[in-house]
């Protein structure tokens, strides 16, 4: 029989077809046996992981002795061993999972601390070049200013030629004129100190003008046309020597005058106002009318010196040695810690408020008794052009013991001084770039703050230094019961000698110093 070839090919269709479906069918059975499989697994990892396998057989255990009615007790111990056992290991599991987040909180604060750490870094490396970008303008500045100074060489040039033909050493108006100009260019700016910037504007330039000039020997009136006109404020000056230099009524506000000596210096009038002098000294030296107000004096001398109506407002006069006429000067909001006032004259010294003099009490100032006893301060009402201002004014009290102290010292002083071999001690010093002064060690009234014994001789010591016994030359004796002068050697090497002084001055001698 014959088939037709299209039922043929259906046939073969069909066959393929039926193959088709029982691979699928296969294939099905397979999945479905491996998804029972998994679940399989699944249950039982999750028992074992909540019951364990331990508390799984002892149930199993259990269930198989119940129907008998008998129960071990080791059955039921089991059970209750492994209950146990599984809250254990529950509860571990949720310690851990709790800590979790704290351990992952603790390393994410780590990180932020090690990224601050980072950040710290670069905050510090940019304010390093920030800094570095300061220095570099302040040096560009620095290096137009110093451009200056060949003008300065070409005027002191100028200066030379004009002295040489001049034997009053006076300059002419029109270089005058051109020194006035240089020191308003030569402007302050902050330069490299140390490899780090200055913490205040200064120049240098206007400070070696200024010191040039001193040393060029000027007339006095010379000195006086460039001052009214020059600007020196903000200069450079720290350790100068403007020992017997006229500075009078010189601009210097804001200057540094750091560890400089002004010692025989005429400074009468000058504006040194936020200058900084800590460690200066003045010895002998003329201040009439001077502006020190701000100024920074921190342990500076101030040696018999003249400081007339001047200014100390709120000036910082710390562990300052003072000894000389202050009379008049404005004293008001002075920092006078650990000071000390050695013959001071304040009559006349002025301020607003009773509780400044009373607080010195609390700040270690020595000498104060002198000052409290021969001083009393009264109430005054004072006129400043047309303003009226009432204040403090410290008068002299001439009744007070030290008073009497006071005015035979300076009788004694003055006898004592006549000597021609202590003139002659103090010219030879003086001539060597140093300075010898008269120093108290024992007087009939004793001031033991001051470190002055009490005794019924005055006795003085001609010293360059009142702290440093080591640097006395000389040590002179007044006795008042024979009105005689001696030398006397401590030590005990030589004998006690005679000295001539001046026999006139014994009249200024009270009857108070008997």
């Amino acid at each position: 029989m014959n088939v037709p070839d299209e039922i043929k090919d259906r046939l073969k269709q069909l066959e393929l077809e039926n193959l088709r479906l029982k691979a699928e069918l296969e294939a099905n059975k397979m999945a479905n046996s491996t998804s029972a499989a998994v679940r399989k697994i699944v249950a039982t990892s999750s028992t074992r992981l909540l019951a364990g396998k331990g508390l799984k057989n002892s149930f199993k255990q259990l269930l198989d002795e119940l129907p008998g009615g008998k129960v071990s007790k080791d059955t039921l111990s089991e059970i209750m061993a492994q209950v146990v056992w599984r809250l254990t290991r529950i509860g571990t599991f949720a310690i851990i999972a709790a800590l979790a987040p704290l351990m992952i909180m603790a390393v994410q604060t780590w990180m932020l601390g090690r990224q601050n750490d980072k950040l710290d870094t670069q905050n510090g490396l940019l304010g390093r070049q920030n800094q570095r970008l300061d220095q570099q303008i302040n040096l560009e500045e620095g290096n137009r200013r110093s451009s200056l100074i060949f003008f300065m060489s070409n005027i002191m040039d100028k200066l030379d030629i004009e002295l040489r033909s001049n034997k009053d050493r006076t300059l002419s108006d029109a270089l005058i004129g051109r020194i006035v100009s240089l020191s308003q260019s030569m402007r302050p700016y902050r330069y490299l100190e140390n490899d780090s910037l200055t913490p205040r504007q200064l120049s240098p330039e206007r400070g070696q003008l200024l010191f040039s000039l001193v040393n060029s020997n000027l007339d006095k009136a010379t000195y006086d046309k460039i001052y009214a006109r020059a600007n020196f404020n903000y200069a450079d000056l720290r350790e100068a020597n403007f020992s017997e230099a006229y500075l009078r009524g010189a601009k210097l506000a804001h200057s540094s005058f750091s560890n400089a000596n002004f010692n025989y210096a005429d400074l009468q009038g000058a504006d040194l106002s936020n200058a900084w002098l800590e460690h200066a000294t003045f010895r002998n030296t003329a201040m009439n009318g001077i502006n020190l107000s701000h100024a920074n004096l921190r342990e500076s001398r101030m040696e018999q010196i003249t400081l007339k109506d001047g200014d100390l407002g709120n000036a910082d006069l710390r562990e300052i040695y003072l000894e000389g006429d202050f009379s008049g000067t404005n004293l008001e909001g002075v920092k006078m810690q650990n000071a000390s006032l050695v013959d001071v004259n304040l009559e006349g010294c002025y301020f607003k408020s009773l509780g400044w003099i009373d607080s010195l009490k609390y700040l270690d100032v020595k000498g104060l008794r002198f000052v409290r006893d021969i001083y009393a301060p009264n109430l005054e009402v004072r006129k400043k052009g047309f303003l009226m201002d009432t204040v403090y004014a410290l008068r002299f009290d001439p009744k007070s013991e030290l008073a009497k102290m006071r005015t035979c010292n300076e009788a004694i002083v003055g006898i004592v001084s006549s000597n021609p071999k202590l003139q002659e001690l103090q010219k030879q010093a003086r001539q060597d770039g140093q300075a010898l002064s008269l120093y108290a060690a024992k007087n009939p009234f004793g001031m033991e703050d001051l470190g002055i014994g009490k005794d019924s001789v005055w006795l003085y010591r001609l010293s360059a230094n009142q702290m440093d016994l080591s640097s006395t030359v000389m040590w002179i004796q007044y006795n008042p019961d024979t009105q005689t002068v001696w030398e006397i050697f401590p030590g005990g090497t030589n004998k006690a000698a005679a000295l001539q002084f001046d026999k006139s001055l014994l009249k200024l001698i009270g009857k108070n110093c008997e």
